[in-house]
């Protein structure tokens, strides 16, 4: 919060203050101000003098904005003058709400609210409105503001006339209107005596015990009622003055002394100060995400913090687009259930405060319970209105988690609360609606990534757009048919988009839940967690050989390659062996492999001035079309490979040439043996340990090995068509030909995810090791294997990290710390983590489609100029040392 609180006052110093209109202001309605000095209450009828004390309680409950022929409504509301505030707003190029009044009343920080109040201004200004009906202690009761003879503080509302440039101008008290007046003819006449018949509940509310004693009373004094159904309302009231249940002369006098208040109202008021929008976005955000509330039996968060197998449903009893903002935010972090599963370990129960009744709690908790006995129940309510000022959590109900607006993107903010991705404060004491579930109240801290704006977490909005337009180009240039791009900070995910289709024939546009071959990004997200979980439990040494785990390589001079060497690529091993080569039809082949120029033997175009030999065939003793228990190494669809074929590949290995070890030179056949190290110290393959050990737990539901199968094709992005080695289109298999050989899991390569999932894998690193409020791997093991071992090798063990010679290219952005880490992958992906900056930032694309000659993503350095954004989108502040 300490942190939060200094962007509030960075961003204040930065952008706050100065007047940012020009000179033409805009037209006001003077008509009204005209008409209410023109009018007198001797002028008005019964009814019209009823219209004058009543506004709408809510935004819904004003009606027409004109009076249509017969009725009557305050000309407020006709005019089109008046902001309703108490349930919040969306003004016209909001990107998120106007906070409602209880969330407003929150607010402590007075820098804060000046952002509100000269955004609710700047308002006012463009919508040519002036009078904002909200609570008594609203953003301008700090402000110069005139009271006239009443206390506004006695009453729950006013009726703000803003009549100045900073906000200062008249207040007009209000009250809500009794919703049992006149019951069965009878005037009410003294509302605080709790035997009378008709008395309203909330007529006095918490500190206004000075309220009138009767409605008479209140109406002579000239305050606003606020009504649930204002037509309604002015019928009632007119029968009764007409039938002198209720005396008119008091109804005069409050009459005339509205309009003696709105009779002052001038109308050359322009906002003197205005906030960029972004800031005011983030001012209307933070306020919202402030108020939201979780009550549990419990200590500790509703859901556990390992995702493993958990099965999640939604029953919902809002409207459509509240479930579809809920649903859509929930299921960044854990897939929504059928609802026809009868295993639901956890319902998360969607329904409002309108609906709410003892009746109804029981009733549909009961139906829950019988669909799913043993589940864990959580309500939301966006706004819980006084729903818990009479009730207690309802019985057979674990959780509650409760906002103070229903807008449609408070859904959002309540799945990500439910989710663990935001920070949850206990109830205040003013919150007297929550009062019958307080002690129900707890505080947790966000554990798992959350989902919000560029300005919350100190960067430009305007600056990350220029990845929008570096991914334009990226297409255009035909680098990449598509990608997906994803940058966090500080834990908070502020870009997530897709860009382009999967191919370049535009059937299938590129989604945030679709998965793309990461390549060598598997080192990092696969391999080398799962080698540092094993050595945090002493299974392996940096120092131990390759001799002691692979008895195989004892005749050879691979035998004393240490583990650390092969973390770093130091070894001596060569890059890569061309396996599929090997298993050529030697005795088939015409000439040789791949031609210069185009002809008739050489007429498979790879790439400018590669062609492939036509007479290329594989052997038929090591591939072939059909599976059987021979044929089990699934290489591609309909390719199987011989599995006994996979000891002459190791052989190959164990035979390859040697380089000069303990000299940098990058290469996968070290991951060769690190990937089987794995599954011989764990007894289980990568793909299954990880799943268990890791990837469910994280919430990584979009990520696995051989997706094929598991996920649907549409939901795969495909890498390349493969002419050379499988004669087909490479979709939802692996694209790197040895981990294919290798039955697509294998220590280099295989992995498919996408940037979310990705991203929680690398905010788990940030975190040093924790994640959801789980532990995962121990903060030294981490700082162990992302930190450099050689002065002449950047290299951590198995990270990649930042050339630090300038005169080199490095895999990352210039900008990058020397302490971050990650790996780049030969599809054409990137994903990188600075503890520095706190920046996560994730590029998946499939570069190699159509064929893998297609360099254009490297040339441009795509990649990196992205990443270059996301650190120059970073606001310079020198306490920080960021001076991008």
């Amino acid at each position: 919060m300490k942190r939060k609180l200094l962007h509030y006052i960075f961003f204040l110093l930065l952008f706050f203050g100065g007047n940012n209109f020009s000179e033409a202001q805009y037209s006001v309605d003077f008509s009204l101000a005209r008409k209410f000095r023109e009018t007198s209450v001797d002028s008005l009828s019964v009814r019209e003098k009823i219209a004058l004390i009543l506004l709408p309680a809510t935004t819904t409950a004003s009606g027409n904005s004109t009076s249509e022929e017969g009725t009557f409504q305050n000309p407020l509301v006709t005019s089109g003058s008046m902001l309703n505030v108490i349930d919040g707003f969306f003004g016209e190029h909001q990107v998120f709400p106007f906070p409602d009044i209880r969330a407003i009343r929150s607010v402590d920080d007075k820098q804060m609210k000046q952002i509100l109040r000269v955004d609710l201004l700047t308002h006012l200004y463009h919508s040519q409105k002036k009078f904002v009906l909200a609570d008594h202690q609203y953003l301008f009761h700090e402000v110069n503001y005139s009271w006239g003879k009443s206390t506004l503080s006695h009453f729950p509302f006013a009726l703000w006339v803003i009549a100045g440039n900073s906000g200062e101008g008249i207040a007009i008290p209000a009250m809500q209107m009794p919703d049992r007046l006149l019951e069965r003819s009878q005037a009410l006449e003294y509302i605080s005596n709790p035997n009378h018949r008709g008395v309203f509940s909330s007529w006095k509310g918490e500190g206004h015990s000075e309220l009138p004693t009767s409605f008479e009373k209140a109406v002579s004094q000239g305050v606003f009622f606020l009504s649930e159904n204002p037509m309604k309302d002015i019928e009632k009231l007119a029968r009764a003055y007409e039938t002198k249940l209720l005396v008119e002369e008091e109804l005069d006098q409050g009459s005339n002394k509205i309009l003696e208040v709105l009779q002052q109202v001038q109308c050359d008021f322009f906002p003197a100060d205005s906030v960029p929008e972004s800031i005011a976005h983030l001012a209307r955000r933070q306020v919202l995400e402030q108020g939201i509330r979780f009550f549990h039996r419990k200590e500790g968060p509703f859901l556990p913090a390992r995702l493993s197998n958990v099965k999640v449903g939604l029953i919902s009893d809002v409207g459509e687009k509240a479930t579809q903002a809920f649903l859509r935010m929930a299921e960044n972090h854990f897939p929504i259930q059928d609802e026809e599963d009868t295993s639901l370990d956890y319902v998360l129960w969607l329904t409002e405060e309108k609906e709410i009744n003892d009746s109804l709690f029981r009733t549909r908790v009961s139906e829950i319970r019988r669909a799913f006995p043993d589940v864990h129940i959580a309500l939301v309510m966006a706004n819980s209105g006084h729903c818990f000022k009479a009730h207690s959590l309802p019985d057979g109900v674990e959780a509650l988690f409760t906002a103070t607006s229903d807008q449609l993107p408070v859904w959002d903010l309540l799945a990500q609360a439910v989710a663990g991705g935001l920070n949850m404060g206990n109830t205040r004491p003013h919150e007297e609606w929550l009062a019958n579930v307080k002690h129900f109240s707890r505080a947790v801290p966000a554990t798992r990534l959350k989902f919000g704006i560029p300005e919350e977490v100190a960067m430009s909005r305007d600056s990350l757009f220029r990845i929008d337009s570096v991914m334009a180009e990226a297409i255009k240039m035909e680098a990449t048919p598509g990608a997906q791009v994803l940058i966090a900070r500080d834990g908070v995910v502020v870009w997530n988009k897709n860009y382009g289709h999967h191919t370049y024939e535009k059937k299938q546009k590129v989604a945030s839940d679709h998965l793309y071959d990461v390549a060598s990004v598997t080192k990092i997200t696969a391999t080398i967690p799962a080698l540092m979980s094993m050595y945090e439990r002493g299974m392996w040494q940096l120092e131990d050989t390759l001799g002691m785990y692979f008895p195989e390589a004892d005749t050879t001079e691979k035998s004393g390659i240490t583990m650390k060497e092969l973390l770093l690529h130091e070894s001596g091993l060569t890059s890569y062996i061309p396996f599929y080569q090997q298993t050529i039809d030697r005795e088939r082949l015409k000439g040789g492999l791949f031609g210069r120029r185009y002809s008739w033997l050489y007429n498979i175009k790879l790439d400018d001035y590669i062609y492939l030999n036509r007479t290329v065939y594989y052997r038929k003793d090591i591939f072939q079309k059909k599976r059987d228990d021979l044929f089990s190494i699934p290489v591609a669809r309909n390719f199987f490979m011989n599995r006994q074929y996979l000891d002459s590949m190791k052989l190959q290995v164990l035979e390859s040439p040697m380089r000069r070890r303990h000299r940098y030179l990058y290469s996968d056949l070290g991951f060769f043996f690190l990937g089987q190290m794995v599954d011989r110290l764990s007894g289980k393959t990568m793909d299954l340990f990880m799943d268990s050990a890791f990837y469910k737990p994280l919430g990584m539901t979009r990520t696995a090995f051989l997706p094929a199968g598991r996920f649907p094709d549409k939901e795969i992005v495909p890498t390349e068509q493969d002419k050379a080695f499988r004669k087909q289109l490479i979709h939802g298999w692996v694209h790197d030909p040895g981990a294919a050989m290798m039955g697509g899991v294998a220590g280099h390569a295989g992995l498919f995810s996408n940037a979310l999932d990705m991203a929680r894998m690398m905010q788990m690193y940030l975190n040093k090791g924790t994640y959801g409020g789980m532990r995962y791997l121990e903060e030294s093991t981490i700082e162990l294997f992302t930190s450099c071992h050689n002065e002449e090798n950047r290299r951590g063990l198995g990270f990649d990290k930042p050339e630090p010679d300038t005169a080199k290219v490095s895999p990352a952005s210039e900008f990058a710390s020397l302490s971050s880490f990650g790996h780049s992958g030969f599809t054409g992906t990137l994903v990188w983590a600075d503890p520095e900056s706190g920046l996560v930032y994730v590029f998946l694309s499939n570069r190699i489609y159509p064929h893998q000659y297609n360099k254009t993503l490297i040339k441009e350095n795509i990649r990196t100029r992205i990443q270059d954004a996301a650190y120059k989108a970073i606001i310079k502040r020198e306490d920080e040392g960021l001076q991008y």
